[in-house]
């Protein structure tokens, strides 16, 4: 049976589309093939598809999958998913989603799915994000910010991931801005300590700051890719999958 790996983050804009974009890029380094997915996403149009996350992904690792696989329902306005559908006259549906994750799965040794939003973002009126995860039976890593308030974000998503009882492979810190100042890197320190004694989980990073974003997106995933905490994310991922075998 093949193996995944669900990427969701504790707010939005924390990273999640740069490191699953790394995340798959070092493991096909590494020999393995690997397959992507953003099963939703909103914000895209046709003019601007090119600059999609799923159009990123897809073109990180060269894949030959139609983009309608690796990403079954797209909205323009740049809204929640339940919002975007609904502006949209159409419902999303989780059958969907599975019936394509288990057909790309079944051609790739690992899957890379990225989710939209945080865990608590509803899909449907009745069908949240954590719904999805646990549909995919996929461990979870939880990609957080490394600053002031990544301590509380990180640790109530942790806290609904264990409430649903979904598995958690790792927390990955990433620096979404330059710390210039000592204050900055103090709260940076601070939270990164802090996280690695009360998450519970696997605490990675921080991840070094990207700057020049979205338009460096290529060369940043390259360098991401090869950065110490990447690599362990891989172990982590394998030594999941070994374990479920």
């Amino acid at each position: 049976m093949n193996h995944g790996v669900f990427i969701t983050g504790t707010d939005t804009g924390v990273g999640k589309t740069l490191v699953s974009a790394a995340l798959a890029l070092h493991l096909k380094k590494q020999g393995l093939t690997v397959g992507v997915m953003k099963p939703i996403e909103t914000g895209t149009s046709p003019s601007r598809e090119s600059r999609s996350d799923a159009a990123r992904l897809r073109s990180i690792i060269e894949s030959d999958e139609p983009l309608g696989a690796v990403r079954p329902y797209a909205f323009e306005l740049p809204v929640a998913p339940l919002a975007a559908a609904q502006k949209k006259g159409q419902a999303i549906n989780l059958e969907t989603i599975k019936k394509v994750y288990r057909l790309l799965s079944s051609r790739y040794d690992f899957m890379v799915v990225e989710g939209v939003g945080g865990v608590r973002v509803p899909i449907t009126p009745k069908v949240g994000v954590t719904d999805l995860i646990t549909s995919l039976r996929l461990p979870v890593v939880v990609i957080g910010r490394c600053g002031l308030g990544g301590i509380n974000h990180a640790l109530l998503t942790i806290e609904a991931l264990r409430r649903n009882r979904i598995p958690i492979l790792a927390l990955v810190l990433n620096q979404t801005e330059s710390a210039r100042s000592a204050v900055a890197r103090l709260q940076q320190r601070t939270t990164l300590e802090i996280l690695r004694t009360q998450a519970g989980v696997p605490v990675l990073g921080p991840l070094p700051y990207e700057p020049g974003l979205p338009g460096r997106f290529r060369p940043a995933a390259h360098h991401l890719a090869r950065t110490a905490a990447i690599k362990k994310l891989a172990q982590l991922m394998r030594r999941a999958a070994r374990r479920s075998r």
